[in-house]
Protein backbone atom coordinates (compact mmCIF):
# COMPACT_ATOMS: atom_id res chain seq x y z
CA UNK A 1 0.00 0.00 0.00
CA UNK A 2 1.42 3.26 -1.13
CA UNK A 3 0.57 6.75 0.64
CA UNK A 4 -0.05 9.48 -2.19
CA UNK A 5 -0.68 13.01 -0.68
CA UNK A 6 -2.65 14.44 -3.77
CA UNK A 7 -2.74 18.77 -3.40
CA UNK A 8 -6.04 19.67 -4.98
CA UNK A 9 -7.31 22.75 -5.77
CA UNK A 10 -6.76 26.11 -8.34
CA UNK A 11 -3.37 26.37 -10.07
CA UNK A 12 -1.42 29.27 -9.64
CA UNK A 13 -1.65 29.07 -5.59
CA UNK A 14 1.77 27.74 -4.63
CA UNK A 15 1.22 24.05 -5.22
CA UNK A 16 5.03 23.85 -6.78
CA UNK A 17 6.86 25.21 -4.13
CA UNK A 18 4.56 23.14 -1.66
CA UNK A 19 4.93 20.31 -3.36
CA UNK A 20 8.66 20.16 -3.77
CA UNK A 21 9.34 21.08 -0.46
CA UNK A 22 7.74 18.45 0.39
CA UNK A 23 9.84 16.34 -1.59
CA UNK A 24 12.72 17.03 0.24
CA UNK A 25 11.28 14.87 3.25
CA UNK A 26 13.43 11.54 3.64
CA UNK A 27 10.57 9.40 2.32
CA UNK A 28 8.55 11.06 -0.08
CA UNK A 29 8.54 11.78 -3.66
CA UNK A 30 7.50 14.89 -5.29
CA UNK A 31 6.02 13.81 -8.80
CA UNK A 32 4.45 16.45 -10.64
CA UNK A 33 1.26 16.83 -12.00
CA UNK A 34 1.05 13.20 -12.41
CA UNK A 35 -2.54 13.27 -14.69
CA UNK A 36 -0.53 15.31 -17.40
CA UNK A 37 1.92 12.36 -17.79
CA UNK A 38 0.50 10.72 -20.53
CA UNK A 39 0.37 13.81 -22.84
CA UNK A 40 3.23 15.94 -21.87
CA UNK A 41 5.95 13.27 -21.27
CA UNK A 42 4.83 10.03 -22.78
CA UNK A 43 3.83 11.82 -25.63
CA UNK A 44 5.33 14.95 -25.97
CA UNK A 45 8.69 14.44 -24.19
CA UNK A 46 8.45 17.31 -22.29
CA UNK A 47 11.64 17.82 -19.73
CA UNK A 48 11.48 16.20 -16.45
CA UNK A 49 12.42 18.61 -13.23
CA UNK A 50 16.08 17.10 -13.24
CA UNK A 51 16.35 18.69 -16.70
CA UNK A 52 16.64 15.49 -18.85
CA UNK A 53 13.36 15.55 -21.62
CA UNK A 54 11.39 12.50 -20.03
CA UNK A 55 12.21 9.79 -22.29
CA UNK A 56 15.97 10.57 -20.87
CA UNK A 57 15.42 10.51 -17.10
CA UNK A 58 16.80 6.87 -15.78
CA UNK A 59 14.46 7.49 -12.77
CA UNK A 60 11.24 7.85 -14.92
CA UNK A 61 12.17 5.46 -17.47
CA UNK A 62 12.90 2.82 -14.85
CA UNK A 63 9.16 3.68 -13.38
CA UNK A 64 7.27 3.51 -16.32
CA UNK A 65 9.48 -0.28 -16.92
CA UNK A 66 8.55 -1.62 -13.89
CA UNK A 67 4.50 0.41 -14.03
CA UNK A 68 3.58 -0.76 -17.70
CA UNK A 69 6.90 -2.44 -19.15
CA UNK A 70 8.25 0.99 -20.57
CA UNK A 71 6.15 4.12 -21.78
CA UNK A 72 4.06 3.31 -24.95
CA UNK A 73 2.61 6.32 -27.18
CA UNK A 74 -0.61 3.79 -27.86
CA UNK A 75 -0.80 2.66 -24.35
CA UNK A 76 -0.57 6.88 -23.27
CA UNK A 77 -3.52 7.87 -25.58
CA UNK A 78 -5.63 5.00 -23.84
CA UNK A 79 -4.97 6.58 -20.76
CA UNK A 80 -5.99 10.02 -22.17
CA UNK A 81 -9.53 8.84 -23.49
CA UNK A 82 -10.42 7.43 -20.43
CA UNK A 83 -9.35 10.53 -18.26
CA UNK A 84 -11.40 12.59 -20.37
CA UNK A 85 -14.46 9.85 -20.08
CA UNK A 86 -14.16 10.11 -16.21
CA UNK A 87 -12.22 12.62 -13.95
CA UNK A 88 -12.82 15.50 -15.59
CA UNK A 89 -15.26 18.16 -13.49
CA UNK A 90 -18.11 17.39 -15.44
CA UNK A 91 -17.95 13.98 -13.79
CA UNK A 92 -18.23 15.43 -10.24
CA UNK A 93 -22.12 15.39 -10.32
CA UNK A 94 -22.20 11.39 -10.78
CA UNK A 95 -19.54 10.90 -8.98
CA UNK A 96 -21.58 12.71 -5.89
CA UNK A 97 -24.75 11.16 -7.02
CA UNK A 98 -25.87 8.17 -4.99
CA UNK A 99 -24.80 4.95 -7.16
CA UNK A 100 -22.48 7.33 -9.45
CA UNK A 101 -19.33 5.69 -8.47
CA UNK A 102 -20.00 2.46 -9.28
CA UNK A 103 -21.27 3.22 -12.76
CA UNK A 104 -18.17 5.69 -13.05
CA UNK A 105 -15.89 2.88 -11.57
CA UNK A 106 -17.25 1.05 -14.75
CA UNK A 107 -16.07 3.37 -16.97
CA UNK A 108 -12.64 3.96 -15.74
CA UNK A 109 -11.07 0.67 -14.25
CA UNK A 110 -8.69 0.42 -16.20
CA UNK A 111 -7.63 4.45 -15.33
CA UNK A 112 -7.54 3.22 -11.94
CA UNK A 113 -5.35 0.22 -11.86
CA UNK A 114 -2.56 1.85 -13.69
CA UNK A 115 -2.60 4.77 -11.43
CA UNK A 116 -2.32 1.89 -9.05
CA UNK A 117 0.28 0.45 -10.58
CA UNK A 118 2.16 3.92 -10.92
CA UNK A 119 2.08 4.99 -7.35
CA UNK A 120 3.36 1.57 -6.54
CA UNK A 121 6.37 1.67 -9.04
CA UNK A 122 7.27 5.59 -7.88
CA UNK A 123 7.43 4.22 -4.14
CA UNK A 124 9.74 1.41 -5.65
CA UNK A 125 12.25 3.47 -7.38
CA UNK A 126 12.38 6.18 -5.79
CA UNK A 127 12.47 4.61 -1.80
CA UNK A 128 9.18 6.75 -0.74
CA UNK A 129 6.76 6.22 1.32
CA UNK A 130 4.66 9.28 0.07
CA UNK A 131 4.34 9.81 -2.71
CA UNK A 132 3.43 13.50 -3.81
CA UNK A 133 1.37 14.35 -6.75
CA UNK A 134 0.69 18.00 -7.24
CA UNK A 135 -1.99 17.22 -10.17
CA UNK A 136 -4.69 19.66 -8.51
CA UNK A 137 -7.99 18.40 -10.27
CA UNK A 138 -10.78 17.40 -7.83
CA UNK A 139 -12.38 14.78 -9.78
CA UNK A 140 -8.97 13.62 -11.00
CA UNK A 141 -7.83 13.16 -6.99
CA UNK A 142 -10.95 12.05 -6.06
CA UNK A 143 -10.79 8.71 -8.89
CA UNK A 144 -7.46 8.20 -7.64
CA UNK A 145 -8.27 7.79 -4.27
CA UNK A 146 -10.41 4.09 -5.42
CA UNK A 147 -6.77 3.15 -7.54
CA UNK A 148 -6.07 0.00 -6.09
CA UNK A 149 -3.45 -0.15 -3.49
CA UNK A 150 -3.59 3.02 -3.44
CA UNK A 151 -4.04 5.37 0.17
CA UNK A 152 -4.78 8.44 -0.87
CA UNK A 153 -4.64 12.20 1.37
CA UNK A 154 -5.92 15.21 0.01
CA UNK A 155 -4.14 18.11 0.78
CA UNK A 156 -6.41 21.37 -0.05
CA UNK A 157 -4.45 24.44 -1.31
CA UNK A 158 -6.24 27.34 -1.64
CA UNK A 159 -5.18 31.08 -2.09
CA UNK A 160 -6.46 34.36 -2.03
CA UNK A 161 -8.73 34.36 -5.41
CA UNK A 162 -7.43 37.52 -6.53
CA UNK A 163 -3.66 36.50 -5.56
CA UNK A 164 -4.30 33.76 -7.97
CA UNK A 165 -6.51 35.83 -11.10
CA UNK A 166 -3.27 38.21 -10.97
CA UNK A 167 -1.15 35.40 -11.30
CA UNK A 168 -3.25 34.04 -14.33
CA UNK A 169 -3.01 36.81 -15.89
CA UNK A 170 0.61 36.94 -16.11
CA UNK A 171 2.57 35.74 -19.35
CA UNK A 172 5.49 33.25 -17.95
CA UNK A 173 7.22 31.19 -20.11
CA UNK A 174 6.72 27.36 -20.44
CA UNK A 175 10.66 26.13 -20.77
CA UNK A 176 9.90 22.58 -20.56
CA UNK A 177 8.99 22.48 -24.59
CA UNK A 178 9.61 24.39 -28.00
CA UNK A 179 6.26 23.37 -28.97
CA UNK A 180 4.77 26.68 -26.25
CA UNK A 181 6.60 29.48 -25.70
CA UNK A 182 4.39 30.35 -22.96
CA UNK A 183 2.20 28.65 -19.94
CA UNK A 184 -1.39 29.01 -20.49
CA UNK A 185 -3.26 32.64 -18.95
CA UNK A 186 -6.59 32.90 -18.22
CA UNK A 187 -8.90 36.21 -17.64
CA UNK A 188 -9.78 37.47 -13.94
CA UNK A 189 -13.72 36.22 -14.46
CA UNK A 190 -12.71 32.43 -15.85
CA UNK A 191 -10.29 32.41 -13.14
CA UNK A 192 -12.72 33.48 -10.47
CA UNK A 193 -15.51 30.82 -11.84
CA UNK A 194 -13.01 28.43 -11.68
CA UNK A 195 -11.84 29.07 -7.69
CA UNK A 196 -14.89 28.49 -6.84
CA UNK A 197 -15.82 25.71 -8.62
CA UNK A 198 -12.32 23.47 -7.52
CA UNK A 199 -12.69 24.56 -4.27
CA UNK A 200 -16.39 24.31 -3.52
CA UNK A 201 -15.70 20.13 -5.11
CA UNK A 202 -12.68 19.41 -3.20
CA UNK A 203 -14.50 20.15 -0.16
CA UNK A 204 -17.67 18.17 -1.29
CA UNK A 205 -15.69 15.04 -3.02
CA UNK A 206 -13.86 14.78 0.34
CA UNK A 207 -16.21 15.58 2.69
CA UNK A 208 -17.12 11.74 3.71
CA UNK A 209 -13.49 10.90 4.48
CA UNK A 210 -12.43 14.13 7.45
CA UNK A 211 -9.20 12.09 8.27
CA UNK A 212 -8.08 11.93 4.86
CA UNK A 213 -8.58 15.76 3.99
CA UNK A 214 -6.70 18.67 5.12
CA UNK A 215 -7.42 22.11 3.71
CA UNK A 216 -4.16 24.61 4.15
CA UNK A 217 -4.16 28.36 2.80
CA UNK A 218 -1.11 29.28 1.23
CA UNK A 219 -0.94 32.66 3.15
CA UNK A 220 -0.83 30.30 5.92
CA UNK A 221 1.87 27.93 4.90
CA UNK A 222 4.57 31.05 3.99
CA UNK A 223 3.60 32.83 6.88
CA UNK A 224 4.88 29.81 9.53
CA UNK A 225 5.94 26.80 7.58
CA UNK A 226 6.74 24.69 10.29
CA UNK A 227 3.36 24.79 11.27
CA UNK A 228 1.98 23.77 8.25
CA UNK A 229 4.72 21.14 7.51
CA UNK A 230 3.85 19.26 11.07
CA UNK A 231 0.08 19.36 9.79
CA UNK A 232 0.68 17.93 6.95
CA UNK A 233 2.83 15.19 8.40
CA UNK A 234 -0.26 14.54 10.79
CA UNK A 235 -1.89 14.07 8.10
CA UNK A 236 -0.21 10.97 6.42
CA UNK A 237 0.72 9.68 9.72
CA UNK A 238 4.39 10.39 9.19
CA UNK A 239 4.63 12.61 11.98
CA UNK A 240 8.42 11.28 12.85
CA UNK A 241 9.60 12.97 9.07
CA UNK A 242 11.77 15.66 9.66
CA UNK A 243 10.50 18.93 8.22
CA UNK A 244 12.51 20.36 5.42
CA UNK A 245 13.38 23.70 7.13
CA UNK A 246 16.92 25.74 7.12
CA UNK A 247 15.79 28.35 10.11
CA UNK A 248 12.37 29.19 10.17
CA UNK A 249 11.66 30.22 6.60
CA UNK A 250 14.02 28.72 3.86
CA UNK A 251 14.01 25.35 2.19
CA UNK A 252 16.92 23.75 0.36
CA UNK A 253 15.79 22.17 -2.85
CA UNK A 254 17.41 19.95 -4.55
CA UNK A 255 16.95 18.19 -7.77
CA UNK A 256 14.03 16.88 -8.32
CA UNK A 257 12.05 14.41 -11.02
CA UNK A 258 8.72 16.08 -11.47
CA UNK A 259 6.79 16.19 -14.55
CA UNK A 260 4.52 18.65 -15.57
CA UNK A 261 3.84 21.92 -14.00
CA UNK A 262 4.89 25.54 -12.87
CA UNK A 263 8.39 26.28 -14.27
CA UNK A 264 9.32 27.00 -10.62
CA UNK A 265 9.64 23.28 -10.21
CA UNK A 266 12.94 23.59 -11.79
CA UNK A 267 14.31 25.45 -9.09
CA UNK A 268 17.24 24.64 -6.83
CA UNK A 269 19.44 25.14 -3.91
CA UNK A 270 18.13 27.79 -0.56
CA UNK A 271 14.66 29.28 -1.47
CA UNK A 272 13.15 31.63 1.09
CA UNK A 273 9.14 30.83 1.48
CA UNK A 274 7.45 34.37 1.31
CA UNK A 275 3.70 35.51 0.05
CA UNK A 276 4.12 37.05 -3.34
CA UNK A 277 2.07 40.22 -2.66
CA UNK A 278 2.54 41.90 -5.59
CA UNK A 279 -1.54 41.42 -6.84
CA UNK A 280 -1.75 44.31 -4.28
CA UNK A 281 -0.53 46.98 -5.90
CA UNK A 282 -0.43 45.67 -9.53
CA UNK A 283 -3.61 44.59 -10.02
CA UNK A 284 -6.12 47.00 -11.67
CA UNK A 285 -9.13 47.84 -9.40
CA UNK A 286 -11.53 46.59 -11.56
CA UNK A 287 -9.98 42.92 -12.11
CA UNK A 288 -9.97 42.95 -7.94
CA UNK A 289 -13.91 44.10 -7.83
CA UNK A 290 -15.09 41.66 -10.21
CA UNK A 291 -13.10 38.97 -8.70
CA UNK A 292 -13.92 40.14 -5.24
CA UNK A 293 -17.71 39.88 -6.23
CA UNK A 294 -17.17 36.41 -8.55
CA UNK A 295 -15.92 34.53 -5.32
CA UNK A 296 -17.75 36.47 -2.38
CA UNK A 297 -19.67 33.51 -1.01
CA UNK A 298 -16.21 31.78 -0.10
CA UNK A 299 -14.27 34.42 0.61
CA UNK A 300 -14.99 34.87 4.37
CA UNK A 301 -15.18 30.94 4.70
CA UNK A 302 -11.59 30.59 3.61
CA UNK A 303 -10.71 33.63 5.91
CA UNK A 304 -10.79 36.24 3.10
CA UNK A 305 -11.92 39.62 3.46
CA UNK A 306 -13.80 41.26 0.50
Amino acid sequence: MVKVLYVVGLGRSGSTILSNSLGQIRGFFSAGELNFLWRHNVLENRLCGCGRPFHECATWQEIMRRAFGGPDEDFAREMIRLQRAGTRTRHIPLMLAPGGWRRMEGRIGKLLASYGRLYEAIGEVAGSRVVVDSSKEPAHGYAMSHAPGVELYALHLVRDPRAAAYSWQKKKRQPDTENREYMFSSPPARSAVMWNAWNAAAEALWRKTPDRYLRLRYEEFVADPRASFLSILKLVDEEDARIPLTGERGVELGVSHTVSGNPNRFETGTVELREDRRWQTEMSPRDRALVTALTAPLLSRYGYRP
